[in-house]
């Protein structure tokens, strides 16, 4: 995987005129278990800055890897949902945090060592889009449709490095799995209770 940092951090075709880097995050059209992770305006086909793997059983339920994510040399971190719990255990690089979910607004917040607490929020008015905001409010990234059928684009809006857009990966991803989650039990829940 070459890229240059300059092309990296520059805007690169962002739908935010604002975005200091925008990437294109898609299913693999040939893997229903990947999402691969371009920079904006790259085919699907190119090599991926990143995968991600999303797994209902195992022990990580989202896994963000370097490239097409071959081995275990190539994961640069896992999230784990929980079951019973509003704690989601990650792990990026070796170090463990835990990220607080909230079912009753889909938001979750998780420390970090250098930003204080970071905090997804989903829209309320739509499930498809999600900002990253510090303690003061102020927003840092946003995750929101793209152009394409399950297209989805994230747009960083604070100048950054590459380990803050691997944890913003990790934190999104593992944030969207445990809603779905959240979503599909309360869903069986209704069912259950209309079917009684």
């Amino acid at each position: 995987m070459t890229f240059h940092l300059s092309s990296l951090f520059s805007s690169g075709g962002s739908s935010d005129p604002q975005a200091c880097a925008s990437f294109s995050i898609r299913p693999a059209p040939w893997d229903g278990t990947k999402i691969l992770v371009h920079q904006t305006g790259y085919p699907i086909d190119s090599p991926p800055m990143y995968s991600i793997t999303i797994s209902s059983s195992g022990k990580s339920n989202v896994v963000v890897s370097r490239g097409w994510g071959g081995g275990p040399w190539d994961v640069v971190g896992d999230a784990r949902l929980p079951t019973f719990s509003s704690k989601i255990h990650l792990t990026i690089h070796g170090q463990p945090t835990e990220m607080r979910f909230s079912e009753m607004s889909g938001n979750s917040s998780f420390p970090t060592p250098s930003m204080g607490k970071l905090k997804w929020k989903l829209d309320s008015m739509s499930t498809k889009k999600m900002d990253l905001l510090d303690e003061s409010g102020r927003k840092l990234a946003k995750v929101h449709s793209g152009k394409a059928s399950g297209e989805k684009i994230l747009d960083i809006l604070i100048p950054h490095d590459i380990f803050f857009l691997e944890v913003v990966l990790l934190s999104a991803w593992a944030n969207k799995a445990q809603n779905k989650t959240a979503l599909e039990a309360s869903g069986e829940v209704i069912g259950a209770v209309l079917g009684a």
